[in-house]
């Protein structure tokens, strides 16, 4: 079992390589953006966002695997409540007034669809349902077949 100073260490290593791969990864979205003619939404909604949720869908697999729910559950939470202050920091840097006046209509979609899933989940966690349709609860079903629709509106709309 390696040493916890060896741990903060790897940890911090690594959480600045992803910082540093979110550099990268923005100019590489915006070019993608522009030279395959998709809007910023659908590159941000679908690529910024899947690829740099991807280490919190790893961690949250294998505490889920190890037994640490509580771990797996608060990582998801509190990941999802510090993107939240994203908005804010990107508010902060834009220097053309209120980022939320400048927000397309399909980012106000995903918003909303965002609060809805959120909700679903605050629910499930309130009532906490053991089994559901495949042995998985029914909030995560409806939160999947939610997110599944809003990318299919995105590409129709």
């Amino acid at each position: 079992m390696p040493s916890l100073s060896r741990l903060w260490t790897e940890f911090l290593v690594l959480m600045a390589t992803l910082g540093v791969a979110g550099l990268v990864l923005e100019p590489a979205a915006t070019t993608i953006s522009a030279e395959a003619g998709l809007s910023q939404t659908i590159v941000g909604v679908l690529l910024t966002a899947i690829s740099t949720s991807i280490p919190e869908l790893v961690t949250s697999v294998a505490a889920v695997r190890r037994g640490a729910l509580t771990l797996a559950v608060a990582g998801i939470i509190g990941g999802n409540a510090f993107d939240t202050l994203f908005m804010a920091a990107s508010d902060i840097a834009y220097r053309q007034g209120s980022l939320y006046h400048a927000m397309t209509l399909d980012s106000e979609r995903w918003v909303a669809l965002t609060l809805l899933m959120s909700a679903i989940l605050i629910m499930g966690l309130i009532r906490r349902e053991r089994y559901g349709v495949g042995r998985i609860g029914a909030e995560s079903l409806a939160i999947m077949v939610l997110y599944g629709l809003g990318v299919v509106l995105m590409f129709a709309g």
